[in-house]
């Protein structure tokens, strides 16, 4: 590989920036994982397991002195990753490590970075360290990833073999529920495979779309109708440890073990060993090993427990599948009550993103991808996402035309008009229709003092603004929403649709809601809460 300036030494100082950046991508992308921990059973939460590990590899980092030795520094990541390993997906990403870093341990330190060679190794050895692997998981995502590499390694500069992976990441991630059906039924990927993708963006400092990036388009949540999806295991306690002594066999106590339940991980050296195992007898599993030398680190979780208390939290934003007919439309949003709203008219999948969160065409290009019906529609709700829209709309292969709505709530009011059985033609004249017929209009707070639009604007007052024209600068949130709804029932429009976000404390937005319906008696109103960011009030007048 041709990569002299792309691959520096391998140093303290340099592995805690790489770390730094996994660990950055995955805290804010982490609930997301989370709620997509559906397979194989209900395990802890993938997501925090996969970050408390890489905690515990951050934390020693910190430890290390900047002159260590690369082969001292390869060992101390691969220990602390073993240590902290938290769950099935942390044992397995402790794994992963394991094998990266001996690759680089053996490595000519004057040689550039082999990021074929430790990337095979990594997935051998995670593969390894499990007993029957299943594709479609974290393990197939590793796998495929690092044959991307392989493929590229010859004749691709480092960067580009890097970004080459991590499109070959999210395409594996994408493609998970065609390998489970257990995934397809519930309508997730894989959350392993998608946090080990977020963390290799971090790595390579892509994080900076702040959990708003590729990855946005794929973070689908199960359907919570009836039963719940998965909930039942054969098992109920998620039992892991550290067990510590000498003279350890591996090999052995995994064969103790293996009777007393299921999803069972024996890995380590002779001296500690990290177990995870689901059972029903966690007291006879930790005799076994207390037998055999010293444990730390245990953790006996509910799985039941755990189930309920995570499709509670699903169920408020659970989504019954689209409806596939002749168009489907994807809707680029910001909070889980706009989403809900976008998908009780039938949109779907979505793209997260919104003001200062704009997705790439990138992005779109993946849930363009993932859409079935023969004419898609793209919806940007916003002024700046309309041109890379459009230019997915020119590149996809798929027949995708750009209804160019500038703002969530007017994307909305375009929603209204759409029936998924119509041909792609007849939604959009009607979508872009009903978008001429809108008016828009938005509260939020200023960032700093300016003048703009003749309206002196201080920072941290609300302003008011109609179609982009900022109207009032106010510290009360009522007056700036009065001034914004007087001019949108200009010209006798009947109805106003009220989006409720954050910006300003929950009671406060809704008084203001509340206070816009008392004073404008002669209009309509339809208050949604719609979760957003930034923006406590959105509006609509038609």
């Amino acid at each position: 590989m041709e990569a002299s300036a792309a691959s520096p030494p391998i140093t303290a100082a340099l592995v805690r920036i790489v770390v730094a950046g996994a660990h950055r991508a995955l805290e804010a992308r982490k609930q997301q994982v989370n709620d997509l921990n559906v397979y194989p059973v209900p395990d802890g939460d993938t997501g925090t397991n996969l970050l408390l590990t890489v905690n515990s590899v951050v934390d020693e980092l910190n430890r290390v002195p900047d002159d260590a030795d690369r082969a001292e520094l390869c060992d101390l990541v691969a220990n602390a990753a073993l240590m902290g390993a938290r769950g099935n997906s942390g044992v397995i990403l402790s794994q992963i490590v394991r094998g990266a870093m001996e690759a680089l341990k053996e490595a000519d330190g004057a040689a550039p970075l082999d990021v074929a060679g430790t990337m095979r190794r990594a997935t051998d050895t995670a593969y390894r360290a499990v007993r029957r692997p299943v594709e479609g998981t974290m393990l197939t995502v590793l796998r495929e990833m690092t044959e991307a590499a392989e493929a590229g390694a010859a004749d691709t500069e480092q960067s580009e073999l890097l970004s080459s992976m991590v499109e070959a990441g999210w395409a594996s991630v994408e493609r998970t529920p065609t390998l489970l059906k257990v995934l397809a039924d519930a309508g997730v990927v894989d959350a392993g495979g998608y946090g080990l993708v977020v963390l290799l963006e971090g790595m390579m400092g892509a994080d900076s779309r702040a959990g708003d990036g590729a990855a946005a388009s794929l973070s689908l949540v199960p359907a919570v109708e009836g039963e719940q999806e998965g909930a039942d295991s054969l098992y109920t306690y998620c039992t892991s440890f550290l067990l510590r002594g000498g003279g350890l066999d591996g090999p052995e106590l995994e064969r103790l073990l293996q009777p007393l339940g299921d999803s069972l991980l024996v890995v380590g050296t002779d001296t500690q060993i990290k177990v995870h195992l689901h059972t029903d007898e966690p007291g006879t599993v930790l005799g076994l090993a207390t037998a055999r030398g010293t444990l730390s680190q245990i953790e006996i979780d509910n799985m039941r427990e755990q189930t309920a208390a995570r499709y509670a939290r699903l169920r408020g934003q659970s989504f019954a599948p689209v409806v596939v007919g002749e168009t489907q439309v994807i809707a680029v949003v910001a909070g889980d009550g706009v989403s809900e709203l976008f998908h009780s008219l039938g949109a779907g999948p979505f793209v997260a993103g919104g003001q200062s969160m704009n997705p790439s065409a990138e992005d779109l290009m993946r849930a363009v991808a993932l859409a079935e019906a023969p004419g898609i529609i793209l919806l940007p709700n916003n002024k700046n996402i309309i041109m890379a829209a459009e230019q997915v709309a020119e590149l996809s292969p798929k027949n995708v035309v750009v209804v160019p709505s500038r703002s969530m709530q007017a994307g909305l009011t375009a929603m209204v008009s759409f029936d998924p059985q119509n041909p792609l033609d007849v939604n959009v004249e009607d979508m872009t229709h009903a978008l001429a017929q809108v008016v828009t209009g938005e509260v939020t707070r200023a960032v700093r003092d300016t003048l703009v639009d003749g309206i002196q604007v201080t920072e941290g007052s609300f302003i008011g603004m109609v179609e982009g024209e900022v109207l009032v600068s106010n510290d009360d949130l009522f007056e700036a929403a009065r001034v914004v709804t007087e001019r949108l029932v200009v010209g006798g429009k009947e109805l106003v649709t009220v989006l409720t976000g954050s910006g300003a404390p929950e009671q406060e937005v809704q008084e203001a809601a509340t206070q816009l319906q008392e004073t404008f008696t002669e209009v309509e109103f339809e208050v949604h809460r719609g979760g957003q960011p930034l923006y406590p009030l959105l509006l609509a007048a038609e």
